[in-house]
């Protein structure tokens, strides 16, 4: 299986891998700093690079993940398994995407913790992310509340770690699952938990900054009702 290594270091850019398998114009990879996407969050972008320096270079049109667990690497041609390659995000993407994916843990948190709003779904960008809430009891006229709350946490400066824990404990502490209709996946009987330093923790296998003051500043850009109880907010980074 294909080390998986931005769950090692969320914030390495460039990595050395060999082909393992090829079909279809993709590839599998020995090791990988790529996230293949998931839980609302898209994969990443970059290119492999081939040669050594001066080598020729191909992007990385898409990243996904099969049901087996492989990471398949679209670059648009057949590459010969063994060969040696070196892998390059498009970091701009990815932290923008790291930094949007904090944000959105914060939310959650505030939006349960302090109107009683359960999360129902999530998708992620670079400029701007949405999320939705099964909250019957907010208005519009709360929504400066939660920007307050939400950029007060994220102002603590709040450093985000992760763990790995057992599928028992997992299964025994329900409190760690905070989407409604997904549940998070469960490799080789593990769960990876995110913590956000005394605030929350919950299960979640994206990528996330090393603190919360690199999430800057948060507004809602849009706000919309999506039917009686459920809400959609529109979030954006200022600073």
């Amino acid at each position: 299986m294909t080390t998986r290594l931005y769950l090692e270091d969320a914030y390495l850019r460039e990595f050395e891998a060999e082909v393992q398998e090829s079909a279809g114009g993709a590839c599998t990879l020995s090791r990988t700093a790529f996230f293949p996407g998931g839980g609302g969050q898209p994969p990443d972008r970059g290119a492999l690079a081939m040669g050594g320096e001066g080598g020729e270079t191909l992007p990385v049109a898409a990243v996904h993940e099969d049901d087996a667990g492989r990471i398949w690497h679209a670059v648009g041609r057949e590459l010969a398994p063994g060969q040696r390659v070196r892998g390059i995000l498009d970091w701009p993407w990815r932290y923008a995407l790291m930094r949007h994916h904090g944000l959105m843990h914060v939310v959650n948190t505030v939006a349960r913790e302090a109107f009683g709003g359960i999360i129902t779904g999530v998708q992620l960008g670079a400029d701007r992310s949405r999320i939705d809430f099964r909250l019957p009891s907010f208005a519009r006229e709360q929504i400066g509340e939660l920007e307050a709350r939400v950029n007060a946490v994220i102002e603590r400066g709040l450093r985000v770690t992760s763990a790995i824990i057992g599928e028992e404990e997992f299964r025994a502490r329900p409190e760690l699952v905070r989407t409604l209709n997904v549940l998070p996946p469960v490799v080789d009987g593990r769960v990876r938990i995110v913590e956000l330093e005394g605030f929350d923790a919950q299960a979640c296998g994206g990528t996330h900054v090393h603190s919360t003051e690199e999430i800057g500043r948060a507004r809602v850009a849009r706000f919309d009702n999506k039917g009686k109880d459920n809400k959609r907010f529109y979030w954006e980074l200022t600073g």
